[in-house]
């Protein structure tokens, strides 16, 4: 990837602005072209910076960067009504940013206390799970929808625990029906990652082809599991003939992306380790599972039991041992 016209000329001006190393002369020589190769996305940070840090700390240079400075930018970050979800990211790269100066050499009055923004308090993440009882509504309804594929894409969701943009670009070619996979080439760590299908999702898989071929669509290895019947392209998503039925669930609180909740909290809830939800989830890290940890709580309770079963089973034979040496009689 090259860098655009604009990187070039920002470039030239940040290198004749001062002799001293400015955060835009560091972002956009050193920064940037390193981050081309090594990051999928790499112009995701360079809009960031560009909107967010071009004209205000990028213009400082690393021995004018501190406590002060960092907070007045992120005053006025408040000030504009971003969100502070958002700021937060602006937050990690900003904090990247100047770990990584401080590593190579440039920013040798970094430290860590001093230079890392903390990132904002944004409240407890909601999240949702559909109970038994809920399933069945919902299940019920998608089956009256309108929308030919709306039913077998929410029954995936459930089933798998995929996520729904994995389902929505899913091809043919990725299930093998044979060791009952189905592969993600790209998720959202961007690395493949590997579905394992239960014995209903694999026969959902064969009730989807059936609907396909009954509406005219192909199920060759090339095509999308879920092919829009108008565009032949795949769905981008079903959110309306979603919204549809939640609403008439009375389950306006529960986004699609709770599906995938449901399916680890039934787990968990079932005695499954977190250890193997965050496997079947394809958490990159084990804190991502973490958020399913209270589940276990009536399972652990329950193990518990067992070792609280048999110490009483140990003093219960204790007890009949010192009582049946008292009945023995005492030898003459």
């Amino acid at each position: 990837m090259r860098l655009s016209n604009w990187f070039k000329n920002t470039l030239t001006d940040t290198r004749e602005q001062s002799a001293t190393l400015t955060l835009n002369e560091f972002f956009y020589s050193e920064y940037y072209p390193h981050i081309l190769t090594r990051k999928e996305k790499p112009q995701y940070d360079e809009g960031i910076f560009r909107n967010h840090f071009h004209k205000t700390l990028g213009t400082k240079t690393f021995e004018s960067l501190n406590k002060k400075t960092l907070e007045q930018w992120l005053q006025n970050q408040l000030s504009t009504g971003i969100k502070k979800t958002t700021i937060n990211k602006h937050i990690c790269l900003i904090n990247k940013i100047l770990k990584t100066a401080s590593e190579w050499g440039q920013f040798e009055g970094f430290n860590s206390v001093v230079h890392n923004l903390n990132p904002l308090r944004t409240g407890q993440l909601t999240q949702r799970f559909l109970s038994e009882e809920e399933i069945a509504v919902v299940l019920e309804l998608c089956s009256h929808s309108k929308h030919p594929f709306l039913k077998y894409f929410v029954e995936l969701l459930l089933l798998t625990g995929a996520r729904s943009g994995e389902a929505s670009n899913a091809l043919w070619r990725d299930i093998d029906f044979t060791n009952a996979i189905w592969t993600v080439p790209k998720s959202k760590s961007g690395k493949t990652r590997f579905i394992y299908l239960n014995e209903p999702a694999l026969e959902l898989f064969v009730s989807i082809q059936k609907q396909a071929a009954n509406i005219g669509l192909s199920t060759s290895t090339s095509c999308p599991v879920f092919t829009n019947p108008h565009t032949q392209k795949p769905y981008k998503g079903f959110h309306l003939a979603w919204y549809e039925v939640r609403k008439a669930a009375g389950l306006d609180d529960v986004r699609i992306h709770d599906l995938r909740h449901t399916y680890a909290s039934l787990l968990v809830n079932k005695g499954v380790s977190l250890y193997e939800v965050q496997q079947l989830l394809g958490h990159s890290s084990p804190q991502m599972t973490q958020r399913y940890a209270h589940f276990a709580n009536k399972t652990l309770l329950t193990r518990s039991g067992i070792v609280g079963d048999l110490i009483v089973s140990a003093k219960r034979t204790a007890v009949q041992s010192a009582h049946s040496k008292e009945a023995q009689p005492l030898a003459v």
